[in-house]
């Protein structure tokens, strides 16, 4: 018996698990720490994942038009050699803008190594779907701190939540560090307009209307500051802009709040009370905040709540960036670009704090932390507008992008606006997809390359620079068919381009000693110790700022043209205005977190689909019965900007005049290409429902609002016709 360990991404959650492989190859997966027994069913779906008969096993080239649904075998040398030549062609005749990756290193296992390939070129169109979840928090804390900011749960006594939902089945590690933080007495303050089963255990349920948490932070701070409960000497000594905070949320009485989150204005006191007298208080990350049209000021109040209240350094550690190891930014190298291609990124124009544009900022700051390399935290601190680049891609750009690489995600059902980026998809010269299925994204590809599945890899984590801390995980079994890790491909392709110089390692082990040698270890000692190595943080309870302090009133944000300070502005939808009161009576939620599937993925594997067979919306029962709809019923959400069908369900916990629509909806089993729906997905996402259109994006990020103002309305209907090309859905 061999006993083996690694970190699941059958989410996001991270929890690390343990085979113990027998001789003759039986998996028992189990927790890594006994002690810490995070674990949930899909991380024992391994072979049900792996060995899946529609699994992509070997690279598979197009044939007939684009996303006809025809395909034809061929070996990797043909593949590698036919997509060096095509994209060479796009540069040569478009220049090396006009490529893009869409990519998810968490997916693909290795951080990096895509950007130094793209760097190497002179790309700089480079999106991932962390825009949307964390990636988009980093830079907004980079903006006040520096770095990001990680909550402490042994020692927290105050824990505020906005929408987690955690249990068994969604980030058990961390439901299991909330239930022990509980039990020391620690308070929990949960913010969620529907009454969850975390919400249950709080000590204090803010059930806030959708999209108004920035409003409710606002009054927060308010109180706190009038109060003077902030920790006096933290703000003088260590913050910046503080006067003009204290201007901007005079006006933001608990009053005020009260009226727009829909709750008491005793409650908003109490609770800002309640967590700037904590001793310890943590506002750990959540998804809700990224996906709002008030996102980044948001996020600023959850930073700045940290730092007046004085938690910084204390139950939040701000790390910074690490010398030590080799990062995964160093490993891109973003000193091969030249300042006048940085500056062709898409979305330079708009100031987007996710861009090079805002990362130039930092240079000052970093030089004098002593920091030789230009950090990407969360591989988000150098990305374009996805907005911009899907634009691009239909020819509405400033330049035309002509090749697409998706790496490791589903592009085109993980951001607003589906439809377009069908239709850009549509128009590309070249798109290659590196992944395990036929998803609606490889639908449309030239190329799709099959990859490894997390337990079929050796893995240096993390692939994200945003702690200083470097892991080791073994493979649990080898990749079946004639898949492969993403380096290969990486290497494959810059060898023939006449890059291969830039890339010396000949595999991801080589790759990897190489980042660990500068701390004296290879990938096979970091193994076989069993434990993490860590860096050193540069700038360990510093601030990297341009200021050199906690900006409460951000100079970056200032510096891209912004307001530097946090407001609330209240959703609207120009759509539902127009059609008048009761067309789109449904405020709308997007992205309930499945138990049994991630994003878009595990919709596949028979024993977990079983549990949740059908994409479902939660509708009040008294707005189900206004509407003669009952459980289980077929319908119709319909939107401004687009429809899906969707199974009702009725839920009490689901505030009145609301709907939650699920994320990541495609039907696998279902006939594949684009007359089909491709599979599904134009029939049942929710990016169809969202448009990309300014106003419905937070101007400092480009993140679109999905959990706030976007109205829809409910048809009753037999199951229909699927959309049939790409101009119906356009």
């Amino acid at each position: 018996m061999e006993t083996r360990y690694t970190t699941c991404v059958f989410c996001d959650g991270g929890c690390t698990v343990k085979a113990e492989i027998g001789d003759n190859g039986p998996m028992n997966i189990l927790p890594a720490n006994p002690a810490m027994p995070a674990i949930c069913a899909k991380a024992h779906k391994i072979d049900e994942y792996r060995l899946h008969e529609s699994r992509v096993t070997h690279p598979l080239r197009r044939v007939g038009e684009r996303g006809g649904g025809a395909w034809q075998e061929i070996t990797w040398d043909e593949a590698l050699d036919e997509i060096a030549e095509r994209l060479q062609a796009v540069v040569d005749a478009y220049g090396p803008e006009a490529f893009a990756v869409a990519e998810m290193p968490l997916n693909a296992g290795i951080g990096g190594i895509t950007r130094r390939f793209m760097n190497c070129l002179g790309a700089v169109n480079y999106t991932a779907p962390v825009q949307l979840c964390m990636g988009n928090t980093a830079q907004v804390h980079r903006a006040v701190y520096g770095w990001f900011a990680f909550s402490n749960w042994d020692q927290t006594d105050c824990i505020v939540y906005f929408g987690q939902d955690r249990d068994s089945e969604r980030w058990p590690s961390e439901y299991l560090k909330l239930k022990a933080a509980l039990a020391r007495g620690a308070k929990l303050i949960e913010i969620d307009p529907r009454e969850t089963e975390t919400a249950k255990l709080a000590d204090y349920h803010l059930r806030i209307r959708y999209g108004t948490d920035a409003a409710l932070m606002l009054a927060w701070v308010h109180v706190i500051i009038e109060e003077g409960l902030y920790d006096h000497d933290f703000v003088e000594q260590r913050c910046t802009g503080f006067d003009e905070l204290r201007e901007r949320v005079s006006a933001w009485t608990p009053e005020r709040a009260a009226e727009a989150c829909g709750i008491s204005a005793d409650l908003v006191r109490e609770t800002a009370r309640v967590y700037a007298g904590a001793q310890a208080a943590i506002i750990p990350w959540g998804v809700v905040p990224d996906m709002q049209t008030n996102s980044t000021s948001l996020i600023q109040l959850q930073c700045i709540l940290r730092a007046i209240c004085g938690f910084l350094n204390k139950s939040e550690s701000v790390f910074g960036p690490s010398l030590g190891a080799q990062t995964a930014s160093q490993l891109a190298g973003y000193g091969m670009l030249a300042p006048e291609q940085r500056r062709k990124q898409l979305g330079w124009d708009k100031g987007s704090i996710l861009g090079f544009r805002a990362s130039d900022l930092y240079h000052e700051a970093n030089e004098r932390a002593g920091i030789p390399y230009e950090p990407d935290i969360l591989g988000e601190s150098c990305a374009c507008d996805p907005q911009a680049l899907f634009a691009a891609m239909r020819g509405e750009g400033p330049y035309p992008v002509k090749a697409l690489f998706s790496v490791a995600n589903n592009t085109v059902m993980s951001y607003a606006g589906q439809q377009g980026i069908v239709e850009g998809l549509m128009d590309q010269d070249l798109v290659v997809v590196f992944e395990n299925w036929m998803t609606p994204t490889a639908q449309l590809a030239d190329y799709v390359l099959p990859g490894d599945m997390w337990a079929e890899r050796d893995l240096l984590g993390s692939p994200f620079d945003v702690a200083p801390l470097l892991t080791a995980g073994r493979a649990f079994c080898e990749p079946v068919g004639a898949c492969k890790n993403w380096y290969f491909v990486v290497k494959g392709l810059a060898d023939r381009m006449g890059l291969g110089e830039k890339f010396p390692w000949k595999d991801e082990h080589e790759l990897y000693d190489w980042r660990l040698a500068p701390l004296g270890l290879t990938f096979d000692e970091l193994a076989a110790s069993g434990k993490p190595a860590m860096s050193t943080p540069v700038a360990m309870g510093q601030f990297v700022t341009p200021s050199g302090k906690v900006e409460l009133a951000s100079s970056v944000i200032a510096a891209l043209g912004f307001d530097p300070l946090p407001n609330y502005v209240p959703p609207r939808d120009p759509a539902a205005e127009a059609a008048g009161a009761g067309a789109y009576p449904y405020a709308t939620f997007a992205g309930y977190r499945d138990r049994n599937s991630y994003n878009t993925n595990l919709h596949q594997i028979e024993s977990l689909r079983r549990r949740d067979p059908e994409p479902r919306f939660f509708l009040n029962p008294a707005d189900a019965e206004r509407e003669n709809v009952a459980e289980g019923e077929w319908c119709v959400v319909a939107t401004g900007y687009g429809q899906v069908e969707l199974m009702a369900h009725l839920d009490a916990a689901q505030p009145a005049g609301t709907l939650r629509v699920p994320h990541g909806w495609w039907k696998p089993e279902t006939k594949q290409g684009l007359a089909a729906g491709l599979s599904c997905a134009n029939l049942h996402n929710d990016g169809m429902l969202y448009p990309d259109d300014a106003w419905n994006l937070d101007p400092v990020q480009g993140v679109p609002g999905l959990r706030d103002g976007v109205h829809a309305r409910i048809v009753k209907m037999p199951r229909g016709a699927v959309v049939r090309d790409a101009a119906s859905i356009r």
